[in-house]
């Protein structure tokens, strides 16, 4: 790796709006923070995503675009950009107004995606990008901006607070669920405006009553919109903490099981950044670019030709994800199960 440059004395990044896709952006700030330690990072993000932030640790400073504002809070985050004189911008958003901000704020050097005609005012230097984002996306940046990929993947660059771990233990043994209990955790949903990645609640029901009838095991559903209408179609007693789990608490929830079963989603990237092994359910999307990162997880996908698709819309149904049976996750959650122990045992020798 080449010397630290000391030119770069403060950086700010662009962040994109979904869970999963701040997940992604984790190696890309611990390369910049390998390849220049001694500048300051300041993140400009949306809301529900400091949490995210928080507990990975990789910042120095956020400034908050908020989405409900945008005209009204443009200029105050341009002074703020420009209070900082950030010597670099690196722009992983798609739009313009990040690209506007990031020539506003007075950087000379601007890093972004080649996306539309505005790219060659706005940014110094354009990187081609595939669809959609990715990690592989997000280095591919990060090289242009003079940070070598040393970390490749997201895994152990996300970690819930000491304080929530304790919390949802103590929350999770309200519900007699120890240390020494099995808990696979289900998250169905997906983000707003992604509905086309979503498997059936009629599937999710017939997996969570295969392992909640298996003794010492727990099934959880989580997310953050209320799953009522598929727990309502369980016949064996489940936890439902879906709607009801802060991201730091979902974070905990997710370390402490010992499984995640989920779509193709943030909470899944979230579970695989702390090494808890997913089983993700893959139709539109391509688990080449956005699969669990990391090492004993699981991909399913009925493999119809049209899949990947990467659409918003589908004609044909979703038959990807449709047709897809219980029996094939159920069986990929054995196989992982097969060869794990419980997470709780590793949360109660932490806390001897």
């Amino acid at each position: 790796m080449a010397g630290e440059d000391r030119r770069i004395r403060c950086i700010a990044v662009f962040h994109v709006n979904q869970i999963g896709d701040m997940i992604f952006t984790l190696p890309l700030l611990a390369n910049l923070r390998h390849r220049y330690p001694r500048a300051r990072i300041v993140s400009v993000l949306r809301p529900h995503l400091r949490e995210i932030w928080d507990m990975a640790g990789l910042g120095d400073e956020f400034l908050i675009r908020d989405r409900t504002s945008r005209f009204r809070g443009f200029l105050p985050i341009v002074r703020a950009l420009r209070k900082r004189s950030p010597d670099l911008c690196v722009v992983q958003s798609q739009t313009l107004e990040p690209a506007l901000l990031a020539r506003l704020s007075g950087a000379p050097e601007r890093v972004g995606f080649r996306i539309a005609w505005w790219d060659r005012f706005l940014l110094t230097r354009v990187v081609p990008k595939d669809t959609p984002p990715s990690v592989a996306n997000n280095l591919r940046l990060g090289e242009a901006a003079g940070a070598p990929s040393v970390r490749k993947d997201y895994v152990g660059l996300l970690r819930p607070p000491a304080g929530e771990r304790i919390r949802m233990m103590r929350r999770l043994a309200e519900h007699r669920v120890s240390a020494h209990t099995r808990l696979i955790v289900l998250a169905p949903g997906a983000s707003a405006g992604r509905a086309l990645k979503l498997w059936t609640d009629e599937g999710f029901a017939a997996v969570a009553d295969h392992f909640a009838a298996q003794p010492g095991t727990a099934v959880a559903f989580a997310g953050g919109e209320s799953l009522s209408g598929i727990v309502s179609r369980v016949s064996h007693p489940v936890l439902d903490f879906s709607g009801a789990t802060t991201l730091p608490e979902l974070a905990a929830l997710l370390d402490r099981a010992d499984l995640l079963i989920s779509v193709d989603s943030g909470p899944l990237h979230m579970a695989a950044a702390m090494a808890t092994p997913v089983v993700g359910i893959y139709g539109p999307t391509d688990p080449a670019l956005t699969g669990p990162m990391g090492i004993g997880h699981r991909v399913v996908r009925l493999g119809v030709p049209c899949s990947p698709c990467h659409l918003k819309e589908c004609s044909i149904g979703r038959i990807c994800m449709q047709d897809l049976p219980a029996s094939a996750v159920i069986q990929a959650a054995e196989e992982i199960l097969a060869g794990t122990r419980s997470a709780g045992d590793d949360w109660q020798s932490a806390r001897q």
